[in-house]
Parts: structure tokens; sequence; C-alpha cells
């Protein structure tokens, strides 16, 4: 009786000094990122009060002539979405009085608009325009898809999602259209894409009017790489992905397997001494084709967003293809083989069947990989530049996000100097953009996630 409630004692202890030691640990975690968030959130208002100071908050001017400009037409596109939108979501009766063929038209000339959208990209001039068309189009299939389910969708389980991204683009293309000449601290750090955070100044510590800090000019070198990395990654590592899945023999999934994991521990710095000895020579002597035939104004450079573009790709390809094997692994067998059962061809069912099935996956594993690409610093900093200079010719220097903390890190700031404050504005920034595509990344598997 004695060593029974001994040992009952001495399981209860055990077990409440687990419970303790885990709430601690986990507390631990969580003061430590509440104390970065801190840290970030601080000093960027600093820089923002000291900027502030001298150039104001936020000025603009209004030019309503810009309505008519691409991003206005692009304001007028996202807000017939919008109302598309809307009435598929509240009033799906109205479909009816849509012409079917308006609805579903032939095969080849969706094709055909889609190609369309696509070349369009090559003659525009206006991002919001491109990703306008582009949204249209998709509305038109969903639209469609609609059609087919009236009545049998309940307005409690609607998702307004895509309505109030659909509206806060509208606003967006509208803001833009109508505005212009951006200043104060947040106009200029939000809109402008200048960005000279350090000027010929008698006091290192003083704001001097030859500085400007449009962070846009890092951000969209940013964006540069990481889409340009996606474009590389995502079809080759859904491919590998499915081919390891459905097509390969286990022994060869069991030699091909590790060799990605291997490839996802290779250290940054590594991939970025490749980009730069083997990559780069390469990116070089296509850019002086594309100069000698006048596709490019200047001559290209070793250092370039096309060269961090492939080596950010290549170290988020094993990420892409391993979460989506994964993903396709964990769909049912029955799916597969009730699909063969029916008929379909394997192709078939690998495109129709198990893709749709594992979406979700895929497509977390694609969000994932962005927000590594978009974090990504070594690898940029040796092959991408530490010039901050945006340029639309991505075969010249520039300099992303994260090299530009990196390279100030490095260098000889004294504490509370704007120069020092710039990198926790950037980082906060950073940190916000990482954050919205986590949450992104959450919204996408709870919204196409399959319970089987």
């Amino acid at each position: 009786m004695a060593e029974n409630f001994l040992l009952n004692g001495f399981e209860k202890f055990s077990k409440d000094r687990a419970r303790w030691i885990l709430f601690i640990t986990s507390l631990s975690v969580i003061l430590i990122t509440l104390g970065i968030i801190q840290t970030l959130l601080f000093e960027a208002i600093s820089f923002f009060k000291q900027v502030a100071s001298a150039r104001g908050w936020f000025t603009l001017d209004l030019e309503f002539a810009g309505l008519t400009s691409q991003t206005g037409l692009s304001a007028v596109i996202f807000l017939l979405a919008f109302t598309a939108e809307y009435v598929s979501n509240y009033k799906p009766e109205k479909l009816s009085s849509i012409p079917e063929k308006a609805l579903f038209p032939p095969k080849l000339v969706k094709n055909i608009l889609f190609i369309l959208a696509g070349i369009s990209f090559l003659f525009l001039n206006s991002g919001l325009l491109y990703i306008s068309l582009i949204v249209i189009l998709v509305m038109w299939g969903r639209i469609s898809n609609n059609s087919l389910k009236q009545g049998s969708a309940d307005s409690e389980d609607i998702d307004n999602t895509v309505l109030y991204s659909l509206g806060i683009l509208s606003l967006i293309s509208l803001f833009f259209a109508i505005t212009t000449n951006y200043g104060g601290a947040f106009g200029e750090f939000f809109f402008q894409t200048q960005w000279t955070p350090t000027g010929a100044c008698a006091d290192r510590r003083a704001l001097c009017e030859n500085m400007s800090f449009g962070v846009n000019s890092l951000l969209l070198t940013t964006l540069q790489v990481a889409f340009g990395a996606l474009f590389i990654a995502v079809p080759l590592g859904v491919g590998c992905a499915i081919y390891l899945s459905e097509y390969a023999s286990p022994r060869l999934v069991a030699v091909v397997k590790p060799t990605l994991e291997i490839l996802a521990g290779i250290p940054s710095v590594v991939y970025g001494f490749f980009a730069f000895i083997y990559i780069g020579p390469i990116v070089v002597s296509i850019g002086e084709f594309a100069f000698g035939n006048g596709w490019i104004d200047q001559p290209p450079n070793i250092l370039n967003p096309i060269n961090g573009a492939l080596v950010v790709g290549i170290m988020i390809l094993p990420l892409v293809a391993s979460m989506s094997e994964d993903a396709l692994r964990a769909v049912p067998n029955e799916l597969r083989e009730g699909s063969l059962a029916l008929g379909a061809t394997r192709i078939e069912t690998t495109l129709r069947v198990m893709i749709q099935a594992s979406l979700s996956g895929i497509l977390a594993s694609i969000i994932l990989a962005l927000s590594r690409a978009v974090g990504e610093t070594m690898a940029v900093t040796l092959a991408v530049g530490t010039v901050a200079v945006y340029t639309s010719n991505m075969f010249l220097p520039a300099q992303t996000m994260t090299a530009y903390i990196a390279q100030r890190v490095g260098g000889d700031l004294p504490f509370g100097e704007i120069g020092y404050l710039t990198i926790f504005a950037v980082g906060l920034y950073l940190f916000v953009i990482t954050l919205a595509l986590n949450l992104l990344g959450n919204k996408v598997l709870s919204s196409y996630r399959e319970a089987y």
C-alpha cells in the first residue's frame, strides 16, 4: 500500500514537473519573440520620427487625370471583378441572365485569352493592370463554376476572402491612379523608389537633404528575386514531386528523396559562392547576347537579380519538391484506384484527382518557399550585389532588403544614427511581409484542405 502511494506520488510529481518545464519553455519562446518585435518596432518608430521632424509624416498631390491611365483602368477592372464576386456570392440568381456561351466558351477561346494575357506583360507599363487582367480571367472561371452550384451552397458558408481582396485591390489601384508626388516619412518610405540612406553630412548622425528612404527600391528587387525563384522552383519541384509519388519505383524514391534533403541542408553561403563562380558567367553571356541585339540598354554585370533568382530557385526547389511529394502521398490510394477503375489514364488521374486532392499542401509548399526566398540573405548578397537601385534591366546589380541589412550590420554604424535606424525599419517591413505570407499559407490550408 505504501509502495503504491509513493509510486503514484512520484508519477504525479513527474507529470507536474514536465508540465511546468514545458510551460516555461513555451513562455520563453513567446517572450523572446515579443522582445524582437518590440525592438524592431521601437527603433523603426524612432526612424520615422526623425524623418518626420524634418519632412513631415505624409504628403501627396491629387491628380484625377490619372483615372485615364493604365492604373486607373486596372482600378475599373478590379471593381468589375469585385462586383462579379459579390453577385456570385449574394445574388446567384442573376447569373442565369448571363448567356451560356459567355460563361462557357469553347476551350480554344479561353486558351487564346490566357495566352494574350500572358503576352500583354511585355507591352504593359503597369503591373497592377497586368494583375487585373489575370484576376478578371480567373474570376470568369470562378463565376462559371458558381453558376453550376446555384442553390447548393448555404449563405452562411460563403467565404468572403476573395471579395475582400478584390475590394482592397480596387482601392489600392484607385489610390495610385489619382495621387502622385508622395512625401513625408511614410510617403517617402512606402511609395518612393530611391534608396540613399547615407549622405555627405557634416554630422553623421544628422539627416541630410540628399538622403532618400524609398524602400521600394529594395522591395522590388526582393520581389524580382523571389518570384523569379518561384518561376524556376515550382514547375521543377511539383513535377519532381508528381514523378516520385506517382511514377517512380520505391528504389528510386529511396535514393532521390534523401538527395533532396541533402540539397536543403547545404548552407546558403555555399549557394551564393556557387552562383557567383558558375551561374554568374552564364547569365553574363546571355546578357551580352541580349545587349548585342539591342534587347537591353546596358551591358550585363556578373552580380544581378537573374543570378539571384536562379540560385534561390535551386535553394527552394527541395522544399517545394519534398513538401508537395508528402502532400501527394497523403492522398488515400482509393482515390487513385477509383479514378483508374473508371477509365481515366494515369496522367488524367494525376492532374484531375491527385493534384486537386493535395492542392492545399502544394500551395502551402509554394507559399512557404516564397517566404524562404524573400528572407534569404547570404546567397542574394553574393549573387545580386549591393547597389540599392531598382531597375527593370535584371542584368544589372541591385540589392534586396535582406542584403541591405547584412551590408549595414557589417559596417561602421554609430548607435542612433539615421543609417543605423534604417536597419530596423527595413527589418520590421520584412517581418510584416513574411508574417503576411505565413498567414496567407494558413488561410490556404484552411480553405483548400480536404479531410479523408
